[in-house]
């Protein structure tokens, strides 16, 4: 049984990655070529060059125990000892190496699995509930809806090439169980005077920027779903912005066009899919039933701990006499050899036996309640996460900063610690089995935190000139058809802190549950707004100086100083924007400090110069240790460089000599060069791009400057980069290519490796252009590039 269908030129699509990878290590193939080519067979390269990813398509976390035996095996024979769970009902495979790709591959079509579509700007595994069919709260089964569209879909060459990924769920009820109001286009059943069909929202999406779907069809009956999804994608093939990665995805499309123009659009391109008559999706009969073998006895089981298993994990089905059962995956980590015997113990339960969900477990279903000892059997050999309370398989963390290169904190390492502490300090995890606990390490919400009752991301907090790991609390997240709401952001706090504040959180809802009420209610309340805002004020009175406590600077799972710059960690921009925020906090606070007359004028025209002088060289790839290496870094590359008029030089001067009384009596100043970083600030994208004339003076207007004459030749302007690990290599090319003219040249030299891997490619995504890439007899690599 496979619950879709592979394409048909898969085994020829194979053979052509086989090529390509043969080309790239013949040198044939230029690098960013090639990671265009692998991300659309969901094969992701890992922090550690030369070791890839894999991630496998399982719409609706579907897939059959023999599947699950060859995905263990292969997992085992090419790469790590364990595999992971997604968030999207996957699975992904670890520490691949590139000779190993190919082979992998074919060993998984071969029992119809694949990554292909798994990764880059392409149709995602497709998401639904993983009970949709055996739940007693729904609609109807979604599922057949789900495998028909995956395999239609991943069939069709367009969808391959689309401007940005393109996510599709689908929920069986008005709790909105698939978050088909989160996603890029999402179903969800209805049914009308007894005809099956769905409401269609499009253009939602969580990351960075949450925005909520919005209605693009009230109802369609359910033959019509194909021609939808078809339509929707040809609009967003051919009129999604190619252009600006991060402007990209659909919702930024509808958010461009406005809800009522995009309907409009689609309408056209609905009208014109209709004419295609015959394309109704023909739905696999998925049958719920009991097809236990004959041959499987029954388990008697006399354990105590069987009754309190059975309460936490089984769940009755629609289906008289059959249960469903979960088996939790501890941040969904399961070892190849554990799911190699899970697979031989559940091939008598038959091939529809068998889920992922979006909390990366497992679930079972069409148990009969005669050989629920058998799975207990089973679920004991696992590992401990059985004997979990519930509520710690609902806690989702993401890959954060150990594998992923944009995460900025480890969230799986927090994840463990929040659990113990609850246990350790009293908390009754049993009574919130249904609170979810969500953790991601940066804005970029791979761990779902938004929608989470609570919900963590990532970030850095600085004390005095020291960085350490952070964290942003949110609370209550909810989904549900039109009343979807993303959880309020609430506080932030030191990541050694965070357990602390959470158990803090449960504790003190667990002593007055009588008054509070439901957890989930309680944290959409401003009553607990205000005690995590409360408890987060109080940790960050205490929070220790790096001379006092440096464990608060390192973080959890990690045995080295928290950084964005430096060591090997490479974050993303959402690090690099937290450092710009904190000096910009500090100078508000001195101004209001000034007005009340709480701050000496000595010592705040000092400190505003010093924040102003931070606050953007992170932009320039400096993290500056002290406050001299501040001033001369400051000095060199934003008032010599032009960013900053010449008239601060003297007040910069002053403040590098520690002549604070002097400074006092420019305090004026002071306060014009904060206003002058905060507007550079303001003019600045999150390419870390300034759009302010160089030079230009917010209080003194220069005159225009008389136009040439003639055309100067392109200058060339020449940047050694060498030993700058990415993703700093690439903000420094942006960071020097900010300032130069389009036609100017901008020549660079970069490490061999993920270097050259990856910075031209991104190069090419800002629009400039390669006008060559050699590599020298040394090894590093001499990059040519035309500013567009």
């Amino acid at each position: 049984m496979n619950f879709y269908q592979l394409p048909a030129a898969l085994g020829q699509d194979i053979d052509k990655l086989a090529a390509q990878i043969s080309d790239f290590k013949a040198g044939t193939l230029a690098p960013p070529k090639f990671k265009a080519v692998r991300v659309a067979y969901g094969i992701y390269e890992q922090r550690v060059e030369g070791q890839f990813m894999m991630r496998i398509r399982c719409p609706q976390g579907a897939i059959t125990p023999s599947q699950l035996a060859v995905l263990a095996g292969v997992s085992k024979k090419y790469g790590s000892s364990k595999m992971h769970a997604t968030t999207r009902q996957g699975f992904q495979l670890y520490d691949l190496s590139l000779d190993n790709l190919v082979p992998a591959y074919r060993e998984l079509a071969a029992v119809g699995l694949s990554g292909r579509c798994g990764g880059g700007n392409t149709v995602r595994s497709m998401v639904a509930p993983f009970d949709t069919g055996i739940t007693l709260d729904e609609e109807f089964d979604v599922s057949p809806y789900i495998f028909a569209l995956t395999t239609r879909m991943i069939e069709e060459g367009d969808s391959y090439n689309l401007p940005r990924k393109l996510k599709i769920g689908f929920s069986s009820n008005a709790r909105d169980n698939g978050k088909a109001t989160l996603t890029c286009l999402g179903f969800l059943a209805q049914v009308k005077d007894g005809r099956k069909g769905f409401k269609v929202y499009v253009g939602g999406g969580t990351g960075s920027a949450v925005k909520y779907g919005k209605v693009l069809l009230d109802w369609i009956p359910d033959h019509r779903v194909y021609y939808v999804a078809k339509a929707v994608k040809r609009l967003f093939d051919e009129q999604g912005n190619r252009k600006q990665r991060n402007r990209a995805k659909i919702k930024w499309l509808v958010e461009r066009l406005g809800i009522e123009d995009f309907q409009s659009e689609f309408f056209r391109y609905y009208a014109l899919q209709q004419q295609e008559t015959g394309l109704e999706l023909v739905l696999p009969p998925v049958e719920n039933a009991n097809q236990v073998s004959p041959d499987l006895k029954p388990i008697e089981v006399a354990d105590p701990g069987f009754a309190p298993w059975k309460q936490r994990y089984v769940k009755p089905q629609k289906q008289p006499g059959l249960f469903q059962v979960r088996i939790g995956l501890h941040l969904g980590a399961l070892d190849n050899d554990k799911a190699l015997a899970l697979a031989d113990a559940l091939r008598p339960f038959g091939p529809n036996c068998l889920r992922l969900s979006v909390d990366q477990n497992l679930n079972l279903r069409n148990i009969p309640a005669s050989h629920l000892g058998n799975l207990y059997q089973i679920v004991q050999q696992l590992d401990q996460a059985y004997s979990f309370p519930a509520i710690f398989n609902n806690v989702i963390a993401c890959t954060g900063a150990q594998a992923c290169s944009l995460g900025l904190t480890l969230a799986r390492p927090l994840a463990v610690e929040i659990q113990r502490l609850l246990i350790q300090r009293g908390v009754d995890a049993d009574a919130y089995a249904h609170v979810t606990l969500q953790i991601s390490g940066c804005p970029n919400a791979c761990g779902n935190n938004h929608v989470a009752d609570v919900g963590l991301f990532g970030k850095a907090l600085k004390q005095g000139q020291h960085l350490y790991p952070a964290y942003v609390v949110q609370l209550g997240g909810k989904l549900g058809d039109g009343s979807t709401e993303t959880s309020a952001q609430v506080a932030q706090i030191a990541a050694k802190q965070a357990p602390s504040l959470l158990a803090d959180l449960f504790l003190h809802h667990q002593q007055q549950a009588a008054e509070l009420g439901d957890f989930k209610d309680y944290v959409r309340t401003e009553e607990a707004f205000l005690f995590v805002k409360d408890r987060a004020k109080a940790y960050e009175l205490a929070m220790p100086r790096l001379e006092d406590n440096e464990s608060f600077y390192v973080d959890w799972g990690d045995v080295n100083r928290f950084s964005l710059l430096k060591g090997k960690k490479a974050e993303c921009s959402a690090g690099l924007f937290d450092m710009i925020d904190y000096d910009f906090t500090q100078i508000k606070e001195i101004r209001k400090g000034l007005l009340n007359g709480e701050r000496k004028a000595e010592e705040a025209a000092y400190d505003l110069v010093l924040h102003a002088s931070r606050s953007l060289l992170v932009t320039r790839g400096i993290e500056a240790d002290t406050d001299a290496a501040v001033f001369a870094a400051f000095t060199q590359d934003f008032i010599n460089a032009g960013l900053v008029p010449e008239r601060f030089t003297g007040l910069v001067q002053l403040a590098s000599k520690g002549l604070k009384s002097a400074l006092a009596k420019g305090w004026d100043q002071a306060l014009e060069l904060c206003d002058h970083m905060k507007h550079l600030y303001e003019t600045m994208d999150d390419a870390l791009r300034f759009h302010l004339d160089q030079g230009k003076d917010l209080s003194v207007q220069a005159p225009a400057a008389p136009a040439p004459l003639a055309k100067p030749e392109p200058k060339l302007v020449k940047k050694d980069f060498r030993g700058v690990a990415c993703p700093m290599n690439f903000v420094k090319t942006k960071i020097a290519l900010d300032p130069m003219h389009a036609g100017e040249l901008l020549e660079i030299l970069l490490d061999d490796g993920q270097p050259i891997a990856n910075v031209p490619g991104s190069v090419e995504l800002e629009g400039h252009e390669i006008l060559s890439q050699e590599q020298a007899a040394e090894g590093y690599w001499t990059v040519l590039i035309k500013k567009a």
